[in-house]
C-alpha cells in the first residue's frame, strides 16, 4: 500500500514538473529562438552606420620619390614631394549623418518589436491550440468514465436477466467508440505539443492552464502599433537623408599641409599649407534627392493604408471577441447547467427502467457536445488573442 502511494506522487510530481505555462514558455522562447535571435541582428547592424557617422574621415596621403641621374652619378632615391589632406565635415554632415543613422536604428527596433510580437501571437495561439486539445481530452475521459459506467451497470444487469443482450451490444460498441475517441484525443494533444515545440524552439512535454482565462481586448492608439512606428521612423529617417544629400552637394572642404623638393637646389623643400575644396556642380546629388523623395512617398502612402487596415482589423477583433464571450456566457449560465442535470437524471432514470439506453445515449451526446463546443468557442476567443498580440497587444 505504501509503495502504491509513493509510486502515485511520483508520477504526479513528474507530470506536474514537467508542465509549462504560457509565460514559462514564452519567456525561454523569447531568449532562445533562432528566428528572433536573426531579427535581433539585423537591428545591431545599423551600429556600424551610427559609427561611420560618428567617424572622422581619414586624412588622404600622397607621396612621390624621385631618383636623380647625371652622366657622372647616381644620386640616392629622395622623396620629391609629400602632401596630407584632411576633408573637414562641414554643412553639419556629421551631425546629420548621425541623426539619420540613429533614427533608422530606431526603426528598426521598432521592426524588431513588431517581429517580436507576431512571434509571441504565433506561440500564443499555438499554446492556447493545444491548451484546447488538452481540455478536448479531458472532456473524452469523462465522456470514457460515464460510458464505462453505463456499460457495467448494463452488464450486470445483463447477467441478472434484468436487460436484454440487444442493450449490451448497444453499451459495449459506446464504450468502444469511446475509447477510439479517447485515443484520437491522445493522439491529437500529443502532435499539437511538437508542433509548440517546434514553434518554440525547444521541448515541451505538457501545458499548464486554464482555457477559461481570458483577457480583455483593449484599444490600441494608432501611433503606438510598432508597424506604424517602424514607418514613421523610416519616413524620419529619410528627411534626415534628404538634408544630408544637400549638405553633402555643397563644396566639400579640406586642409591640406604639403612638402616638394626644390627643383634648383636638390635636397631642399619648400613647405605649405593650404586648403582644398571640390567645384560645386549644378544639380550635384539631385538624383539621390529625387530616388529618396519618391521612397518618403512611398512610405506615406502605406502609412495611410497600414492605419485604414489596422482601425478595421482592431475593430473587427472586438465585435467577433464580444460575440463569443456573449455565446460563451449562455453556454454556461443556461445550456451546460441544464444538459447536466439531464445527464444526472437520465443516469438515474435509466436505472429506474423509465428511459431507455437509446435515450440515455442521446442525452450524454448532447453533454460532450455542449462541453467540445464551449471549448471550441474559448480556443476560438484565444486564437482572436493571438491576433490582437500580434499586431500590438499584451507586449
Amino acid at each position: 500500500m505504501i509503495y502504491r502511494i509513493v509510486l502515485f506522487c511520483t508520477v504526479v510530481i513528474f507530470s506536474v514538473s514537467y508542465s509549462e505555462t504560457f509565460e514559462e514558455i514564452l519567456d525561454r522562447a523569447l531568449k532562445e529562438s533562432p528566428q528572433l535571435k536573426s531579427y535581433r541582428f539585423e537591428t545591431q547592424t545599423v551600429e556600424g552606420e551610427i559609427k561611420s557617422a560618428q567617424a572622422f574621415p581619414n586624412p588622404e596621403l600622397f607621396v612621390q620619390f624621385g631618383r636623380l641621374y647625371t652622366q657622372t652619378e647616381e644620386n640616392g632615391l629622395n622623396i620629391t614631394e609629400f602632401s596630407i589632406n584632411q576633408p573637414l565635415k562641414l554643412w553639419g554632415t556629421r551631425k546629420k549623418a548621425i541623426e539619420k543613422a540613429l533614427l533608422k536604428k530606431s526603426a528598426f527596433e521598432s521592426l524588431f518589436d513588431l517581429k517580436k510580437r507576431e512571434f509571441t501571437g504565433e506561440l500564443y495561439s499555438a499554446f492556447y491550440s493545444t491548451l484546447y486539445l488538452k481540455e478536448v481530452l479531458h472532456i473524452k475521459e469523462k465522456e470514457f468514465k460515464i460510458t464505462k459506467g453505463i456499460y457495467e451497470f448494463v452488464k450486470k444487469s445483463y447477467e441478472l436477466g434484468e436487460d436484454t443482450k440487444l442493450n449490451l451490444f448497444r453499451a459495449e460498441k459506446d464504450l468502444k467508440i469511446a475509447q477510439i475517441e479517447l485515443e484520437q484525443a491522445k493522439t491529437e494533444y500529443t502532435i499539437s505539443l511538437q508542433k509548440l515545440s517546434a514553434l518554440a524552439g525547444f521541448e515541451i512535454k505538457d501545458t499548464k492552464g486554464s482555457l477559461t482565462e481570458i483577457k480583455q481586448i483593449k484599444e490600441i492608439p494608432l501611433e503606438e502599433l510598432p508597424e506604424i512606428r517602424y514607418i514613421q521612423k523610416t519616413i524620419q529617417s529619410l528627411d534626415k537623408e534628404i538634408q544630408l544629400q544637400k549638405a553633402l552637394a555643397k563644396p566639400q572642404i579640406g586642409i591640406e599641409f604639403s612638402a616638394s623638393e626644390d627643383e634648383v637646389d636638390l635636397g631642399k623643400y619648400e613647405f605649405g599649407i593650404g586648403i582644398t575644396a571640390s567645384v560645386p556642380v549644378f544639380y550635384r546629388n539631385q538624383g539621390e534627392i529625387i530616388s529618396i523623395l519618391y521612397e518618403k512617398k512611398r512610405y506615406l502612402s502605406l502609412i495611410k493604408q497600414k492605419e485604414m487596415v489596422y482601425s478595421v482589423k482592431i475593430k473587427s477583433l472586438k465585435e467577433k471577441y464580444s460575440l463569443l464571450t456573449k455565446q460563451i456566457e449562455e453556454l454556461d449560465r443556461k445550456v451546460i447547467p441544464s444538459v447536466s442535470q439531464a445527464l444526472d437524471l437520465g443516469k438515474k432514470s435509466f436505472k429506474l427502467r423509465e428511459i431507455t439506453l437509446f435515450e440515455l445515449s442521446d442525452i450524454r451526446k448532447q453533454y460532450i457536445q455542449a462541453l467540445t463546443y464551449k471549448a471550441s468557442l474559448l480556443n476560438e476567443l484565444h486564437q482572436i488573442y493571438g491576433e490582437y498580440i500580434k499586431i500590438g497587444g499584451l507586449r
